[in-house]
């Protein structure tokens, strides 16, 4: 055999034996991206509504224009929408608000696996009401309503630009679902009477 012929078999040979390694091959699992959320650091909002509470400084209040006081608290890192809508509580319209807040939230009971209520009643700030857990592949895992029962009323609820998926969306939703309770725990009801 010639030297150019035996050359040729070692450096097959020695490129097979380096091509191995271990025989127990495991698949790494599935993963997703790790999102990194905004510092829990806040400011008071100031706009000119019946309510004032504090605002991530990593969050943008855009308000709507059809609407007073109707404006989504707007998280651009993480793509996250907390969409308020504000009401002026009368004796007729109370009990339908508080009726619709809850039915909303329980739309998503098709797709969830759960729904924990946290109530909040705080009588010296006036803040009553209920904030929903929702979890599984919901469209939205965070929807809150409160009010003081003669005044006021303002609901929120939370959604993503991304297609539901509870595992990758965990850690952003339990973010955010202590943003929401931030927000409840700080809200401030401004009287518009004179």
């Amino acid at each position: 055999m010639s030297l150019r012929k035996i050359s040729s078999y070692l450096l097959v040979s020695m490129i097979l034996t380096a091509c191995g390694g271990e025989e127990d091959y495991t698949p790494k699992p599935r993963g997703y991206f790790r999102i990194a959320t905004p510092e829990q650091k806040y400011e008071k909002l100031d706009i000119d509504c019946p309510f004032t509470f504090d605002i991530n400084a990593a969050a943008e209040w855009q308000p709507l224009k059809k609407h007073d006081c109707w404006g989504d608290v707007y998280y651009p890192s993480i793509k996250a929408r907390l969409q308020l809508t504000y009401k002026p509580v009368t004796p007729e319209n109370l009990d339908t608000l508080l009726s619709d807040g809850h039915e909303l939230a329980f739309k998503h009971v098709v797709k969830a696996d759960g729904i924990a209520e946290k109530l909040y009643s705080d009588d010296v700030r006036g803040i009553h009401g209920i904030l929903y857990n929702i979890r599984g592949e919901a469209a939205t895992n965070t929807q809150f309503f409160v009010t003081d029962s003669t005044e006021h009323f303002l609901r929120g609820v939370l959604y993503f630009y991304a297609e539901p998926n509870e595992d990758s969306l965990r850690p952003v939703n339990d973010y955010m679902y202590q943003e929401v309770v931030h927000l409840i725990e700080t809200l401030q009801w401004q009287s518009s009477l004179p």
